[in-house]
């Protein structure tokens, strides 16, 4: 683990771009531990639906930083970070929250390290 927390830690200390969207506020520890903001479309549900007027200023947000990237959490639908992709020109990437494996992550051995391991991957791709 100590490991993993170094690659983080290394990873996000001097980035310049350190906002990543989310469609749903799942990684605040993370991002808080790492010096990393999180922007989420929703609030703490993945079921909330965000007003008009904030997509509206989430949209101005990401296309005034160049966002490229909009995630959403595995076992939960893409469908609001797939909108905000369409509209700016995002692609969407999903982040592992831990809340649950599927059968097939549990089949092919994935564990917290390499799903912590892939997630870091992903963020490296929006936060530079």
């Amino acid at each position: 683990m100590a490991i993993l927390d170094q690659q983080y830690t290394d990873a996000f200390a001097h980035v310049s771009q350190k906002t990543f969207v989310t469609s749903h506020a799942a990684f605040g520890y993370l991002a808080n531990r790492y010096g990393i903001k999180q922007l989420p479309i929703a609030g703490l549900s993945p079921d909330a639906e965000p007003s008009p007027k904030e997509m509206a200023k989430i949209k101005t947000f990401v296309k005034a930083n160049k966002i490229n990237i909009i995630y959403f959490e595995a076992l939960t639908s893409p469908k609001l970070a797939e909108t905000l992709a369409t509209e700016t020109g995002a692609k969407t990437v999903e982040l592992s929250p831990l809340e649950g494996l599927s059968e097939e992550q549990q089949a092919s051995d994935l564990d917290y390290i390499k799903v912590m391991e892939n997630n870091l991957t992903a963020l490296q791709k929006s936060i530079k």
